[in-house]
């Protein structure tokens, strides 16, 4: 008896659901990978799923799909680099300010020797049959560097603006208030990304720069629409950390 290991028919039942059902049980099993790394390896395991997701993202973010609640199709990558949100306000609350920043750091070498590796991958001339292996990989990392200039840009003014504002209403409401802090954290912080990324990604950096109206609705009001939903979803995740604190 022959078994199949092709994802085939696992994408064929994927693409079965709306986008809506998807992005929903993407931020869903996001929030549980995001608590289970933090049980078995505490902040190590956030740093690691944030390095991950910034990787992960920066892929998916070169496809789009078409939501019924919006006329123009939104970049993918939205709800698993706003995951990223979430883990940094986990890990300023449980682990301190510090230990989030360094999360960023992470995250950026992790991005920047994937786009280094795959380069050089890239510049090895195929080998007769792995032609069709090597123009995936150049469709997917030659716009690499742009991406992850803007990537890095962006997510630094996203992510420390992020860490900066819950640390600080953290002071203000005595540690109080923790589903507010993360919602509004998250809401600042999220859109400037959001808007940097959008900008220079597909304006500044690109070779062939994008209508000010498809990067508008496309990438910053239409991919923000999802954030606001990961930060309203991710706010049980925050305190259910609280029972995974090593």
């Amino acid at each position: 008896m022959h078994f199949s290991l092709s994802p085939h028919l696992f994408i064929s039942w994927l693409q079965s659901y709306p986008p809506e059902v998807l992005t929903v049980s993407l931020l869903l099993v996001c929030g549980g990978v995001i608590l289970v790394m933090m049980r078995l390896y505490g902040a190590v395991g956030l740093m690691v799923y944030s390095a991950l997701a910034v990787i992960v993202a920066n892929l998916q973010v070169q496809t789009a799909t078409q939501y019924r609640f919006f006329e123009e199709p939104i970049a993918l990558g939205t709800v698993v680099f706003s995951s990223i949100f979430i883990v940094s306000g986990i890990l300023t609350e449980y682990y301190g300010k510090a230990q989030a920043q360094k999360a960023v750091w992470m995250s950026f070498t992790g991005m920047i020797l994937v786009t280094l590796f795959m380069l050089f991958t890239i510049g090895f001339k195929p080998a007769p049959g792995f032609d069709e292996a090597h123009h995936a990989m150049c469709v997917l990392f030659f716009p690499a560097p742009a991406l992850i200039a803007a990537s890095l840009i962006a997510y630094a003014v996203g992510q420390f603006n992020d860490i900066w504002i819950f640390a600080t209403l953290s002071r203000l409401t005595r540690g109080r208030l923790l589903w507010l802090r993360s919602f509004v954290a998250t809401l600042i912080g999220a859109f400037f990304d959001n808007l940097v990324f959008s900008v220079l990604a597909w304006m500044v950096f690109a070779p062939h720069s994008l209508p000010w109206t498809t990067v508008l609705f496309t990438y910053v009001l239409g991919a923000y629409i999802l954030r606001v939903l990961v930060a309203i979803v991710g706010i049980p995740f925050i305190y259910l950390a609280r029972l995974m604190v090593k």
